[in-house]
């Protein structure tokens, strides 16, 4: 089976859980980060590209959320996703599509998500869309002055497609504002392979 961008070798392998026990504790993280941007309860929180929907799993466990929406193209992972959890809101759908109406959403967001995109700025401004006004939309990506930085080099090898395209904070900030958001904070997270900017509606 050909691995996702979800995904570090097979499930069932050493290599696999590791892999998945990082992820969980980074979305812990993540989540924990993002909550603390929106100080009000009864949340709705879409999680723009979720692979397999671990932080949606835990931002629904929070007395705050109302509701928390995973999304992403790739069925499989959303077929991971309810085994895993019978109970998440999953929708197939097109990150630069999103079957949502105008400004229903409080919280947009994705890591590790639209440096897989071939235009990663008609992502975040559906993401900028569906959120309501006052709402907060963070974007994760690779970190170009991380741990990551070499994937320039390799960009055009199986490796390198995995990691995706790597961006630095200035470039993360610069797309934010072309999709008429204001960014609000900016954070470098998992020992620094990633960078995130929190923006506002």
């Amino acid at each position: 089976m050909e691995n996702k961008a979800w995904q570090l070798g097979a499930p069932g392998t050493f290599i696999y859980e590791l892999f998945d026990s990082l992820r969980r504790n980074l979305n812990r993280k993540l989540v924990t980060y993002l909550l603390g941007a929106k100080n009000s309860s009864r949340l709705i929180v879409l999680e723009a590209g979720s692979g397999p929907a671990y932080a949606s799993s835990l931002f629904s466990c929070d007395p705050r959320v109302e509701l928390a929406v995973a999304i992403d193209i790739d069925h499989e992972a959303l077929c991971q996703a309810r085994k895993r959890d019978p109970q998440l809101c999953l929708v197939v759908a097109d990150l630069k599509n999103l079957p949502f109406r105008n400004g229903c959403i409080e919280i947009s967001w994705n890591s590790s998500t639209i440096e897989h995109l071939d235009s990663p700025d008609d992502a975040i401004c559906e993401m900028e869309r569906v959120t309501r006004q006052g709402g907060a939309v963070f974007v994760g990506v690779p970190n170009l002055y991380g741990p990551l930085g070499f994937q320039k080099f390799i960009e055009d090898t199986s490796a390198g497609n995995w990691i995706g395209k790597t961006y630095s904070c200035s470039q993360l900030t610069e797309m934010m504002k072309n999709a008429e958001l204001k960014p609000k904070d900016s954070i470098n997270y998992f020992f620094r392979f990633f960078v995130g900017v929190l923006a506002e509606k």
